[in-house]
């Protein structure tokens, strides 16, 4: 797996949130009811997204969170990151301990571009991207 579940969840769950109204506030519950994430698990992450600016929240009847810009400006490699951390796609996708700038598996350098090509797929897509129309 080249990115987290945390990552995964974040990505669909944002996208719910593309799809409300503008100015609409959307419960934790709810989204983790659509979405089919855990209310728990999305409460954090929904947590962390928030401080990192990328949701909002409000309190109270009518509150919960919303996309602090819309959709087409959050990349999918933004949340990735925020979520698993800037070098998310440096590890080794095979998770071998030995692999790293420097001691190399024997795929390193084979996988090299095409974790260039996937990170650059994520930084030109956006979160409105994973909308179905």
């Amino acid at each position: 797996m080249l990115y987290s579940r945390t990552a995964k969840y974040g990505l669909k769950t944002l996208a719910y949130l593309a799809e409300a109204s503008p100015g609409e506030y959307r419960t934790v519950e709810t989204v983790a009811r659509e979405t089919e994430v855990p209310a728990e698990f999305l409460g954090k992450i929904f947590q962390r997204l928030a401080r990192e600016g990328l949701l909002e929240s409000q309190r109270g009847r009518g509150g919960g969170f919303r996309l602090t810009r819309p959709g087409e400006e959050i990349s999918l490699l933004e949340v990735v990151q925020i979520l698993d951390g800037e070098r998310v796609f440096d590890r080794c996708p095979f998770d071998l301990k030995d692999c790293g700038e420097g001691d190399n598996c024997p795929l390193h350098e084979e996988w090299k571009p095409i974790r260039d090509r996937i990170v650059g797929l994520m930084e030109d897509k956006t979160v409105a991207d994973l909308i179905a129309e």
